[in-house]
């Protein structure tokens, strides 16, 4: 029987001495591993990081203490640093990380001025060399120009004028413009200009819009300076374009004294002017100018002359060195005589139906003859008398009178065989009454018979 309890249990006496073991071993290699990362993360290292991008600040305090400013956008050229850190520290960066910067903020004289340059590195991390420590910057004194710069518009070469339209000016506003920044820089500069191409356009009339505003210097070359300041960014523009037209002069005639072929059709002197103006006014203007002469102030020869701007739209200038015209009439002799016409032979056109009129006066016509120069005894108005002339007055075109009466001016014409005389046109309003015809049985019933129920 004890023979038997002692195999039994060696087994698990063997078992509990493995497990010892093995958890022992586990502890050590755990305490080994611990170790070894405790020394190797402890350890410092270093790691090179290529393409750090110099940096300048201060500038903004730099021109607040000294009015001084940087002269351009300065840029530099990258550098390489050593960094010195934890490893997995380390492995975790990338150039981004790194800003290398100059501090301008207290420089204190205008020029060249050697100036350090000052890494920031992420915390425990430490730069222990880097390729270059120093950056040459030229610090500039900050003016501005003392008078406005004039803004001329640059509307470029490759456009085509429309027959007739020339380019007259091109103008902005702002006319002028303020610009401050770097002494050296503003002494480039040549010029403000508003950049508004028309390049490709046809240009038949005014064109205008938004153009942005650039400093040029003498060779036409764009200045771009982030510490140049201009007042204006932009400008609006207006491109002035004028159109040329001939235009003629037509005589008329007010008065009704003569006919045109009585007076020899006279001609103005300078039969044509050039004129010029906005393409839409000059299209919309007639091919003749008609300048009127009131044939009453005509004496025998008489010579009219007409202020040629008077007779222009708006805007509209004569380009010829003339500033008016000059007509020249003849007129023959004349035989005036006057007629009356008797109320009752004047005549109403348009009258309503079942109306009847009234005129209240008679009027005197003035009727005028040319007078034969080759025979003074000879009588135009031979056979001519008032039974000769007809006055028609028009009802629609009436004026109505507070008493209810109508005023027209008569329509006044000689007979077809006197056709050498001519009635002067001039205003014979003539008085009517109008009433309505009433039917003298209008009201009376007919009398029937009535049916009695």
């Amino acid at each position: 029987m004890e023979k038997k309890t002692e195999v039994k249990n060696r087994p698990a006496e063997f078992s509990r001495v493995a497990k010892v073991i093995a958890i022992a071993g586990s502890v050590l290699c755990s305490l080994l591993i611990w170790l070894y990362a405790i020394g190797y993360d402890n350890t410092l290292f270093t790691e090179d990081f290529k393409g750090i991008t110099v940096e300048i600040r201060g500038d903004a305090e730099l021109a607040e203490r000294k009015g001084y400013t940087l002269a351009a956008q300065q840029k530099f050229s990258s550098i390489t640093i050593t960094a010195q850190g934890k490893r997995s520290e380390l492995n975790a960066l990338s150039p981004e990380d790194f800003t290398a910067v100059v501090d301008v903020s207290q420089v204190d004289k205008a020029g060249f001025n050697e100036m350090k340059i000052y890494v920031d590195s992420p915390n425990g991390i430490e730069v222990i060399w880097q390729s270059s420590t120093t950056a040459r910057v030229f610090v500039d004194e900050f003016t501005q120009i003392n008078d406005l710069l004039a803004v001329t518009v640059d509307t470029g070469n490759d456009y085509v004028m429309t027959e007739g339209v020339t380019f007259v000016s091109a103008v902005s506003n702002p006319m002028y413009v303020n610009v401050s920044g770097p002494k050296t820089v503003l002494a480039e500069i040549a010029g403000a200009y508003v950049n508004f191409p028309l390049n490709g356009h046809e240009i038949s009339n005014t064109v205008s819009g938004e153009g942005k505003i650039e400093l040029r210097n003498k060779n036409g070359e764009v200045i771009n300076n982030p510490y140049v300041t201009v007042s204006e960014k932009s400008a609006y523009v207006v491109v002035n374009v004028k159109k040329q037209k001939t235009v003629g002069f037509v005589i008329s005639y007010s008065g009704g004294l003569f006919s045109a072929e009585e007076l020899n059709y006279p001609v103005p002197a300078p039969q044509q002017i050039k004129v010029s103006g906005s393409p839409d006014v000059i299209n919309a203007m007639p091919d003749n100018i008609v300048l009127t002469i009131d044939e009453s102030k005509i004496e025998k020869v008489q010579t009219f002359e007409f202020f040629i701007n008077d007779y222009l739209p708006n805007g509209v200038t004569v380009d010829d060195p003339v500033s008016k015209v000059s007509v020249t009439v003849k007129v023959p002799d004349l035989i005036v005589r006057k007629y009356n016409i008797p109320a009752n032979k004047i005549t109403v056109n348009n009258l309503p139906e079942n109306y009847e009129f009234s005129v209240k006066n008679g009027i005197e016509v003035t009727v005028r003859a040319i007078k034969d120069a080759s025979d003074n005894k000879k009588d135009p108005f031979k056979g001519f008398g008032a039974e000769n002339i007809s006055a028609v007055l028009d009802f629609d075109n009436a004026k109505v009178n507070d008493d209810g009466s109508y005023t027209v001016n008569a329509d006044i014409s000689v007979n077809g065989e006197f056709g050498n005389l001519i009635v002067l046109s001039k205003d014979y309003p003539v008085t009517f009454t109008a009433n309505q015809i009433i039917d003298p049985n209008f009201g009376e019933a007919e009398i029937s018979d009535i049916e009695l129920n």
